[in-house]
């Protein structure tokens, strides 16, 4: 029996304001988002699964608990499944960056896998770090059903590395708030399959 991840993205994310980048800034889920975890756990009511791990970030933890609800399955807390550190522009909207460094935020625009915000890190050092995470938890869960409640940022490099997709590539997929990708990797062919993409 080949191993079953199931990476799924947080809830909508209590924001009132204009687009912006939030990477670390620890926000809760909107009343939307609870929803959104609340249809989750109905979709995941028939799954087995034999181990759920999270970022530390509120609305990870915050849509896996609702996801899981009683259920008795092992919960384990992974540093390493931060979303993406953007330092200084954290919390700051697109158009703040924009109007103050409009050479830059084109330039973040067109070296979206290298770029570093100050104080920050690209998605080149994001993947660095979720990576090595990535398999640690499949080398100690072969054969078994689990799910990963990360961010798009992670749920992007992770699919990078899977799929042989370079950042940029990855960067066409949607991953959008309650997002599930149905990852089985195929012992046969040694490959990992999406099953819903």
């Amino acid at each position: 029996m080949g191993m079953q991840i199931y990476l799924v993205r947080h809830g909508k994310i209590e924001w009132q304001k204009d687009k912006a980048y939030i990477g670390q800034l620890d926000l809760p889920l909107s009343q939307e988002g609870i929803n959104q975890a609340e249809k989750l756990r109905t979709s995941f009511e028939i799954i087995p699964l034999d181990q759920a791990y999270t970022s530390p970030l509120s609305r990870c933890v915050n849509t896996l608990d609702i996801l899981l609800g009683d259920r008795p399955i092992p919960r384990l807390t992974v540093e390493a499944l931060k979303e993406i550190d953007m330092g200084e522009w954290d919390g700051k909207t697109f158009s703040e960056i924009k109007n103050s460094y409009p050479g830059v935020y084109e330039q973040r625009g067109r070296e979206i896998d290298v770029f570093i915000p100050p104080a920050g890190e690209s998605f080149v050092d994001l993947k660095q770090r979720v990576i090595p995470a990535f398999a640690e938890i499949v080398k100690k869960n072969r054969s078994k059903s689990i799910l990963i409640l990360a961010h798009a940022g992670v749920i992007r490099v992770i699919l990078a590395e899977l799929f042989g997709l370079s950042i940029k590539e990855v960067f066409k997929w949607t991953i959008p708030y309650a997002g599930i990708f149905d990852l089985y990797y195929d012992q046969d062919s040694e490959k990992w399959i999406c099953k819903n993409q």
